[in-house]
């Protein structure tokens, strides 16, 4: 029912985008904005009394939703409603061609977490703070904030997407454990525990191939670890001495040096680490996220259902830091009908439309409201729900100003060095010094 859709940047599980041939320009050359400049669009004037009722507007997302959930909007508001759909890559390359041109394309349409910089940074589409208001923009939570550059606010949540971990309860009380971690000191006596009473064959799954899937685990235990990426400016502060990035990288090698991990981890992408999860051979799936939760006790797609369980990220002294992958609605600024494309974001953040979207299971988004959350968990119908709403709290940026232009050629580069160092080929240090002067001279426009 729920689902995690894509890699960070490739695939089709956790993100998406490779640099098409018409979306070459986003991939670092200069016509794309970027974060921390370029040129915003201004403020939207939206009208709450706005006559809206027989406007005709279209809605250009990836993923298909049922006619009978749509028609409800055009009840509601008289606004008419064409809802296209597309796969996520032409998506993003329909939006590409049509911003960069300043053409219309739709009124509402997709905008990942990963299209912050280049997309609000080009001025390409409509602030939303002064539409959605200070009190549904908090309903969204810190899940929002992927959406927030240059001091605007560009998207609304509509699939929540984050990164948690997995474990499966049948193997914690076999080894006599009878909680979850909630620091990293805990979380490798539990390993070391696990693997003396051969609860599983491996204590974790934990991927460290060079793909997208096995860089972000790194990601998330440097944010869990109470470290950053980069500084408020996007500048990367992996590669200083002892950094906290070092350390993550340091302890995940740690794993696979003590039998923690299988030392084909290095090989390994997040799709076959989750499958290893469903089928028993670990006992923990580290960085997963909401939706391998409802597949892993799927008893139609998994060998351990029934016993599989969310747990927050552990931190030092605490839970720690995590990170979210959200998809928004957004507001381009060749909308034709901007008060009824505002219209059509405000009922789908209402409780009851996202509640809906959630339980229906061709649909399966993970609401981003707080609120929809709550009311999914007291009807018992969000799985570990009152876990999935504390990790919320926890969500940071991976990128404090919004995913920078050159995302894509980092990612590549980051994927190649993080793999390296896991499999001895250099050091940590060696590995974090290169990937930081690569990213300088990316961010530097080189």
């Amino acid at each position: 029912m729920v689902f995690s859709r894509r890699r960070l940047q490739s695939g089709m599980y956790l993100t998406a985008v490779v640099c098409a041939a018409l979306a070459l320009s986003a991939c670092g050359s200069s016509s794309g904005g970027s974060s921390g400049g370029g040129s915003s669009a201004p403020a939207a004037h939206f009208n709450p009394n706005a006559k809206i009722r027989g406007q005709h507007i279209t809605v250009l997302l990836p993923y298909a939703v049922p006619q009978s959930i749509l028609n409800q909007f055009t009840q509601q508001t008289g606004v008419k409603l064409t809802y296209v759909t597309a796969g996520w890559d032409n998506v993003k390359s329909k939006l590409i061609v049509a911003n960069t041109a300043g053409t219309y394309i739709a009124d509402v349409t997709e905008f990942d977490w990963s299209f912050t910089g280049q997309f609000g940074g080009s001025g390409w589409y409509v602030p939303l703070e002064s539409g959605l208001g200070p009190q549904l923009i908090s309903d969204l939570g810190n899940v929002n904030k992927a959406f927030d550059t240059n001091g605007h606010t560009y998207a609304a949540c509509y699939s929540n997407d984050y990164r948690l971990s997995l474990y499966n309860k049948k193997d914690f009380a076999a080894a006599g454990i009878t909680s979850w971690p909630t620091t990293f000191s805990q979380l490798d006596s539990v390993l070391a525990t696990l693997k003396a009473k051969h609860a599983a064959p491996y204590p974790m799954s934990l991927p460290l191939g060079a793909t997208e899937g096995g860089l972000t685990p790194w990601y998330l235990t440097t944010l869990a670890m109470g470290g950053q990426l980069f500084d408020a400016h996007n500048k990367p502060v992996f590669g200083q001495p002892n950094s906290t990035a070092s350390k993550a990288l340091e302890w995940e090698i740690q794993a696979l040096k003590k039998g923690w991990i299988s030392p084909g981890s290095v090989t390994l992408d997040d799709t076959p680490a989750a499958n290893n999860f469903n089928a028993g051979e670990a006992a923990i799936l580290y960085a997963s996220g909401p939706g391998p939760l409802a597949t892993a006790n799927d008893p139609s797609q998994s060998k351990i259902a029934g016993n599989a369980a969310a747990g927050l990220m552990p931190g030092m002294n605490g839970p720690g830091s995590s990170f979210g992958l959200p998809e928004g609605l957004a507001i381009p600024v060749t909308a034709q009908h901007k008060d009824a494309a505002l219209a059509f974001i405000k009922w789908w953040l209402e409780p009851k439309t996202q509640e809906e979207m959630y339980t229906t299971g061709s649909v399966g988004f993970l609401p981003c409201s707080l609120r929809a959350l709550k009311l999914l968990s007291k009807s018992g119908k969000l799985e570990d729900g009152q876990v999935l709403q504390a990790e919320l709290s926890h969500i940071v940026p991976l990128f404090p100003q919004g995913a920078p232009v050159w995302y894509s050629k980092f990612d590549t580069r980051a994927q190649q060095l993080i793999n390296a160092a896991a499999k001895g080929e250099m050091t940590p240090s060696n590995a974090l010094s290169q990937l930081a002067s690569y990213t300088s001279t990316l961010a530097s426009g080189g």
